[in-house]
């Protein structure tokens, strides 16, 4: 028996009260949050204030964690993460978006001091309720000392959340199976929002595959565009968002290995293997976003993104500047023209908030 399949079996046959790793049901409910003491919910006008945010798990915008930086860090400590929330929570008070989709947002991991980060945003902020969706969770991953996972993407809001469904997206077929076990599963989560005056809207969330270097992005585009038709069908208008990881389709570059490239990394030259650092080049995933740009509104159209590219950057790294647009809201009812901003004031992850006015159907 191979080494990897030996591991998985000796993994799998652990006893314990849950799976080693939890691979998920294709549809299922997500995990419902309060906040500990409510605050009064604001009367809505005619527009809501929308945001999406990869929160990169507390780690803060700097910090250079070894999965996504050019950094060692694996583990952090409360006296690191605690900071950061902090400000995350503060930035959130001073925007004062009305419904907020999150993505890499840890509920108990070990790599950010087991702080349930949904829970600490609702008792920190003027969000009453949340709704949580695991994408990463595993009581322990065998690699680089991560241990306990519980990562996933959240929607918050001062009002009622309820009619939750979790949607598993397609995986990786470019990494061996053992590896694939244990990785990321990129979900799309929904919720009802319950505010006076704007009723059958939904929310949805959702966070597309990061290194992928096969079609998996693509698998998973047709998978949330078909969510977002079903809800359409029904007659349910949806505010929906997140990290995409896909830039614009008239976007000016589709490379970014030079900017994301750690000191002493090689691309691009003609004895490189890699040619590309993985999920740095968009050359062959560049018209993936047509379907969502197609069909439904965006907050921020393509003409606004072509007149001043680097305005909506909303990604960057440690050792770069705000350098691609990857985070995105859309929805199947009317924007607030040239409301959307990508809130690039923000270090408090590897990647700013954006937002935008969603108007109230009358």
């Amino acid at each position: 028996m191979k080494r990897s399949l030996w591991l998985l079996s000796l993994l799998m046959a652990l006893p314990a009260c849950e799976p080693v790793v939890e691979t998920f049901d294709e549809e299922m409910p997500c995990q419902l949050y309060e906040a500990g003491v409510k605050k009064q919910a604001p009367v809505p006008g005619n527009t809501l204030l929308v945001m999406t945010w990869n929160m990169r798990f507390g780690a803060g915008g700097k910090i250079g964690w070894f999965g996504d930086s050019c950094g060692d860090r694996v583990i952090l400590g409360a006296d690191e993460v605690l900071p950061v929330l902090e400000q995350i929570a503060a930035r959130i008070e001073a925007i004062k978006p009305d419904i907020v989709l999150l993505q890499e947002i840890d509920i108990d991991a070990k790599r950010s001091a087991y702080i349930d980060q949904v829970q600490y945003l609702l008792d920190h902020t003027y969000l009453n309720y949340g709704v949580y969706a695991s994408n990463w969770k595993s009581q322990f991953i065998p690699s680089d000392g991560i241990g306990r996972m519980d990562e996933g993407n959240a929607i918050l809001s001062p009002w009622p959340l309820d009619d939750t469904k979790r949607y598993q997206l397609p995986l990786r077929t470019d990494i061996d199976a053992l590896t694939r076990l244990f990785y990321v599963r990129e979900n799309v989560m929904v919720a009802r929002v319950n505010i006076p005056g704007a009723d059958n809207l939904y929310a949805v969330s959702t966070h597309l595959a990061a290194n992928s270097t096969d079609d998996t992005k693509q698998r998973q585009m047709d998978e949330f565009v078909s969510i977002l038709q079903d809800l359409d069908r029904k007659g349910k208008r949806f505010i929906a968002g997140g990290d995409l990881n896909l830039v614009p389709p008239n976007a000016d570059s589709t490379d970014y290995c030079m900017e994301r490239a750690c000191p002493g990394d090689r691309y691009h030259g003609p004895d490189d293997d890699p040619f590309h650092l993985e999920g740095a080049n968009y050359d062959l995933e560049i018209s993936w976003l047509n379907p969502l740009f197609d069909e439904f509104l965006p907050s921020l159209t393509l003409a606004d993104y072509k007149a001043d590219e680097k305005k909506y950057f909303t990604n960057a790294q440690i050792n770069s500047d705000w350098n691609s647009t990857l985070d995105y809201l859309f929805s199947n009812s009317e924007w607030v023209p040239g409301s959307h901003q990508a809130r690039q004031e923000a270090p408090e992850s590897d990647h700013c908030p954006a937002t935008a006015l969603w108007i109230i159907p009358k």
